[in-house]
């Protein structure tokens, strides 16, 4: 079953280049989030090692996942994926388009500042404590895209748009306290 869930973004226009680039962190480990659904609100936690042979190998980067229009970024030519101890990190270079501009302007501008991922939960991946209300996800069998969205229910990750020049320590920074501050995932089955 695919699922999704919301993060913030940000973008970053590298000194002196044309290319336009959006970072962010749509999946953060190890934090409980309200996930409101048509059954009911729950609390859910992705674990760390979630990711953990997780396929990353063909993910798109979409704006508010609409799979009717070009990507705006795709694994692993144009966005890049990390996992890290905190959660998965996206860079993404945008195309010279005019959407890819709108996306990037209003990123930058603080317009756009959520993210959202779509992924799947193998059998035997989540695990459900109905005496806490709380869904523990343990694995992640797939990403199937990242997207930029305009109402992030997923804000503890974040999206930004950069100057690679001020990018650096002031960046990974702000996305560290972003995570420690914002909590809150949105779960849509589809």
């Amino acid at each position: 079953m695919k699922e999704i869930r919301i993060a913030e973004i940000r973008a970053t226009a590298p000194a002196g280049a044309e290319s336009l680039i959006l970072a962010g962190m749509p999946i953060v480990f190890d934090t409980p989030a309200v996930i409101h659904d048509p059954a009911g609100s729950y609390t859910e936690i992705i674990r760390r090692g979630a990711l953990d042979g997780t396929d990353l190998s063909d993910v798109r980067l979409l704006y508010n996942h609409d799979l009717n229009k070009v990507p705006l970024a795709r694994t692993p030519r144009t966005m890049q994926l990390e996992t890290t101890p905190a959660g998965l990190e996206i860079r993404a270079a945008l195309p010279d388009t005019y959407e890819a501009r709108a996306v990037y302007e209003a990123v930058k501008r603080g317009d756009l500042t959520g993210m959202s991922f779509a992924f799947k939960v193998p059998a035997g991946g989540d695990h459900y404590d109905p005496a806490t209300n709380t869904r523990t996800i343990n694995r992640i069998e797939k990403v199937l895209e990242c997207s930029v969205v305009p109402f992030p229910a997923y804000p503890a990750a974040s999206v930004e748009a950069r100057n690679a020049r001020s990018a650096g320590l002031k960046s990974l920074e702000a996305r560290k306290q972003a995570k420690r501050t914002i909590n809150q995932i949105l779960k849509v089955r589809i």
